[in-house]
């Protein structure tokens, strides 16, 4: 089999009354592309695996999997799943979630072989609780009100995309992700756009459930201090003054935060949070 043009990326934990729907909208899709679904499951204890195992013996070519034999945390399943493709896209989302649109991958990729200057490319969403109903739509991110692309002084400050939404070039970046930041995708929208744009689309292509996730049990104050570490190591000589500057801004808001919650000084996180509403006001009047 010839590498495909794009691989879905699909992770799941304990989500058997779910992940039938989310492979059912990926197999929905009409693509005029090669492509594979890889999908990782980190031991699950309920039915979960064995409904993956059902669906790849349907379909051996185009589905393949990682099984973790033992529990690796969803931090460790996500790296070794978003580092497996060899294609030249990935679309990733996770086992509670669903597509919308049988045309949502066609739509995306289509746009990024035909603008190369965009690394990522997301969408509206619907957001849906645990019991199916939908929530009050909180998807249109502030910056979207003015245009439809944003850069990587969003993505060090904000949540960018829905990650259920987002097609993205895969462009080698997985020995830049760090394993204890528990929010990958945080780290990969920032590796992405510090290398070009990202395209929003304006429609309602998926679905982020809500309410059904495993936690993780975070220490929020070492991931605040991880996330500095992070945009520390992306400083470099070989991007632009400007981009270092942004990255030298992001890390002191976290290690602000990250101190504040070591200490438990209320008046350092509110330093932090005028400075991040400083940058705030600055990204929206520049747009």
């Amino acid at each position: 089999m010839n590498t495909p043009m794009l691989s879905v990326c699909l992770i799941t934990y304990n989500h058997e009354n779910y992940i039938r729907q989310a492979i059912e909208s990926v197999l929905m899709q009409k693509v005029d592309f090669d492509w594979e679904l890889i999908i990782a499951d980190d031991c699950s204890t309920d039915r979960t695996r064995a409904i993956v195992l059902e669906y790849k013996e349907k379909h051996p070519d185009f589905i393949k999997l990682i099984l973790q034999e033992k529990n690796v945390g969803p931090a460790k399943n996500w790296l070794d799943l978003i580092e497996a493709p060899k294609s030249k896209y990935i679309a990733y989302f996770e086992g509670d979630d669903y597509w919308l649109d049988p045309l949502k991958l066609q739509k995306q990729v289509h746009f990024l072989e035909n603008n190369q200057e965009y690394n990522l490319c997301h969408s509206d969403v619907n957001i849906i609780d645990q019991y199916g109903l939908v929530k009050e739509n909180t998807s249109m991110k502030l910056w979207n009100y003015k245009n439809d692309h944003l850069d990587y002084q969003f993505s060090i400050f904000y949540p960018i995309a829905f990650s259920c939404t987002a097609v993205f070039r895969n462009i080698n970046i997985g020995n830049k992700l760090q394993k204890k930041i528990t929010s990958g995708d945080w780290m990969l929208w920032i590796l992405l756009t510090l290398k070009g744009n990202a395209k929003f689309i304006n429609e309602k292509l998926a679905v982020y459930r809500t309410g059904v996730g495993v936690s993780n049990n975070t220490i929020w104050h070492k991931n605040f201090g991880y996330r500095t570490l992070f945009l520390l190591n992306q400083l470099s000589f070989h991007i632009s003054f400007k981009k270092n500057c942004w990255l030298l801004r992001g890390a002191i808001y976290f290690f602000l935060i990250y101190i504040s919650r070591i200490l438990n000084i209320t008046l350092i996180a509110k330093t932090a949070n005028k400075f991040n509403f400083k940058t705030t006001k600055i990204m929206i009047k520049k747009n």
